[in-house]
């Protein structure tokens, strides 16, 4: 018999409704798992409609009976009756499956306490299962053409969808990143890719919750380049400890302006990425920042460099993908080349420092450097677009006026006189020119 407790359950309801409709099995399949059943009966005749349906079997009472046993003296008669007679109907299964998984999520978070508190020297190895279990499991999603169509044009027959915004337009109107992305922003050192990154985590903060986890910087000296930028006051008068009366005025200001901003500082050194994980959902960011990929704590100490990065870009990737966080990661740029005049290659995406995974697993990437990298104070920085699936690719010029840690977009949207200069002789000492061996000269290959 179905006990008093779990008659009104949502797994007595999720099974109910597959003996009354059969044809909501597969749909429900993609869904629902064994294990999300916590009460052993209704695993086993769950298990039992699974089995029924892979086989290509007709799913009904005598059919699931059969499979459970086909014994009258296990009371399997009654309890499929029982389960039939309790779900008054299976129109509201869609209802039903939620609810059981939400139980069931909560029936091993407990579990998983009690696991814990009973052998803590077991942490590492449960602090993975932990994380799985805040990640909620979607099942297996999929459409045909006419949900394809329909889906299409529900979607863009509205108001256009606002993308993620950063403070830049011209970025904006080229780069349609958006929730469970990965984007990348790469830089060499000293090119600004920090202070880049907090005043765009800072600009969308205004809308969504940030984390900005820092690995590098600790969270004071954000802090000092963030007011610097916010107030307008010069880096070296905070770094100086001389800060105005009339400075201190514009502080105060700013104030609520400020603490509006929905931007946590934190230092994540020594964070892996389970970790960053685990206290961003913890915390319901929406946006995760992470400055920078390459020096958070690999999960194998003992692989190679090169393994240890894939390994961290495809945690960030999947992060982004199976939670819907927009996740942007800061990277280093391996050593910037030079040419045979000692100028700067512009930098690809193969120059992403120790992995090519990154470039794989990401759905935008950035890249930073100078423009004129013999004039670093004098220098806009470039900000090229490298890898963008839904957008265009190209280069943003900025002005970075390191004073105030501020960035602002170029009136001038072409390379500088000196840059175009320096382009042309590349290419001209890049040209290989031939010439008429003379008579009677012996090749030497």
């Amino acid at each position: 018999m179905v006990n008093e407790q779990d008659q009104l359950s949502a797994q007595v309801s999720v099974l109910g409704s597959l003996l009354i409709s059969p044809e909501l099995v597969g749909p429900v399949l993609e869904q629902v798992r064994p294990e999300d059943f916590t009460n052993p009966q209704c695993r086993l005749v769950f298990q039992a409609i699974r089995a029924l349906f892979t086989e290509g079997r007709r799913v009904d009472p005598t059919t699931v009976w059969d499979k459970l046993g086909g014994r009258p003296d296990e009371g399997w008669t009654q309890y499929l009756r029982e389960l039939m007679d309790l779900t008054p109907t299976a129109a509201n299964i869609w209802e039903y499956v939620p609810i059981l998984r939400e139980q069931s999520k909560q029936a091993r978070a407990v579990e998983l306490a009690g696991r814990i508190l009973a052998d803590p020297n077991r942490w590492d190895e449960f602090r993975v299962q932990l994380d799985n279990l805040a990640v909620d499991r979607r099942g297996v999603e999929r459409m045909d053409m006419s949900a394809m169509l329909l889906a299409f044009m529900d979607r863009h027959s509205g108001e256009p969808h606002q993308y993620m915004t950063w403070g830049l337009p011209k970025l904006e109107g080229g780069l349609y990143a958006d929730m469970g992305d990965m984007v990348v922003l790469g830089g060499y050192p000293s090119t600004g890719k920090t202070a880049l990154a907090v005043s765009f985590a800072y600009h969308q903060a205004k809308e969504r919750r940030v984390g900005f986890y820092s690995l590098e910087t600790n969270r004071y000296k954000l802090a000092d380049r963030l007011i610097s930028n916010l107030v307008g006051i010069d880096m070296g008068t905070i770094k100086k400890g001389k800060i105005s009366e009339e400075e201190w005025g514009r502080v105060a200001d700013q104030s609520d302006h400020i603490r509006a901003r929905h931007l946590d500082l934190i230092e994540a050194s020594g964070m892996s990425v389970q970790d960053i994980q685990a206290d961003a959902l913890a915390n319901r960011y929406d946006i995760v920042y992470v400055d920078y990929l390459q020096i958070i704590e690999p999960d194998n100490r003992r692989a190679v460099r090169s393994e240890q990065v894939a390994g961290i870009s495809r945690g960030l990737q999947q992060f982004a993908h199976r939670t819907g966080h927009l996740v942007v990661a800061l990277a280093q740029l391996s050593r910037a080349e030079h040419t045979t005049k000692n100028e700067q290659v512009e930098p690809t995406m193969s120059d992403l420092k120790e992995s090519g995974q990154i470039e794989q697993d990401a759905d935008a990437i950035m890249l930073l450097y100078l423009e004129e990298p013999g004039r670093p104070d004098k220098s806009r920085r470039v900000l090229k677009i490298a890898k963008n699936k839904e957008g265009i690719r190209g280069r943003i010029y900025l002005v970075f006026d390191g004073q105030y840690q501020r960035f602002r977009e170029s009136a001038l949207d072409e390379p500088s006189p000196a840059a175009k200069r320096s382009i042309a002789e590349r290419k001209k000492s890049d040209q290989i020119s031939f010439e008429e061996l003379p008579d009677g000269y012996e090749v030497p290959f």
